[in-house]
């Protein structure tokens, strides 16, 4: 059966390529099969000391409040035991005067995570067919290792140690941001690549994009056109000023060290850029290594 990947703050599956995301946030998740949405799927820490009943109970409680639907436990389908076999499950139901859905929450000790997955709507095999194909290849992914972000038509791979600070997926414009105590790194993606460079080459709209943080970081341009796209590299010349380095000493949030690169290539039809800000001297070849693991998929 075809399939496709889905990679998002710390989770991983696969699900029929007619299943699309419509809408997501930190930890959360909604699947559209190309009708209406379907699929919802949560997750939470819950360190290494997990109490099924209790915590059950806490996040009914919580649905039912913002909802005002009633969650009832139920048995487990028997086409999911095998692919949840590994977790302590609880399954459960819920119906009101407009739709039905069905569900269950699960814990991954190795990961300390909860995880909490409903299909809304009738259970057909299209979506018998979906849960058991996201149970079998659901993953979590390990802070001290990897971690795959795949969304929509981007793809990157980064440490598993950097979490997500703001996202935006608009028409025409994606971004991811990621941080940890020293790294912010932000990963776009533009498209149609050949109507935005229509009247402009990519280093007039990279100056545009980046202007804010060339001019904050001090950062100069250097452009690269070839037979099938173009990049534009911006780099210091010079470090931070004696003074930014001090305030970045005092507040973490402040990164004076910068580095952008935007690629843009005509077989994608897209644009894609790097910014990488950080608390310390960055490596000349830092955003280009980035580049090795972020790319657009079909």
């Amino acid at each position: 059966m075809d399939r496709k990947n889905i990679a998002w703050d710390g989770i991983s599956f696969d699900v029929p390529p007619e299943f699309e995301v419509s809408g997501i946030d930190k930890r959360f998740l909604q699947l559209d099969n190309g009708e209406h949405p379907c699929i919802e799927l949560r997750w939470y820490d819950a360190g290494r000391t997990y109490k099924e009943k209790t915590y059950f109970r806490q996040l009914a409680k919580k649905i039912e409040s913002a909802s005002g639907l009633k969650i009832e436990s139920t048995v487990l389908p028997a086409s999911w035991k095998n692919p949840l076999k590994k977790y302590n499950t609880t399954a459960f139901y819920w119906q009101s005067d407009l739709a039905t859905g069905r569900g269950v929450m699960f814990y991954c000790k190795k990961a300390g995570k909860v995880m909490l997955v409903q299909f809304i709507g009738k259970n057909d095999e299209q979506i018998d067919s979906a849960a058991v194909m996201l149970f079998e290849s659901l993953k979590f992914s390990n802070p001290d290792g990897d971690q795959c972000w795949r969304i929509y038509d981007m793809k990157a791979t980064m440490p598993g140690s950097m979490e997500i600070e703001s996202f935006e997926f608009k028409p025409g414009r994606f971004s991811i941001t990621l941080s940890d105590q020293t790294d912010t790194v932000s990963l776009y993606r533009f498209s149609p690549a050949d109507v935005i460079l229509k009247d402009c080459t990519l280093g007039e709209f990279s100056k545009k994009l980046f202007d804010e943080d060339i001019k904050k970081m001090g950062l100069s341009i250097a452009e690269l056109e070839y037979g099938e796209g173009s990049t534009c590299m911006f780099g210091q010349e010079k470090g931070p000023s004696t003074a930014a380095l001090a305030l970045s000493k005092l507040s973490p949030k402040r990164r004076p060290y910068g580095q952008v690169e935007i690629r843009y290539t005509q077989e994608s039809n897209r644009i894609l850029a790097v910014m990488v800000k950080s608390r310390q001297h960055i490596p000349e070849d830092r955003a280009k290594n980035i580049f090795k693991q972020y790319e657009i998929v079909q």
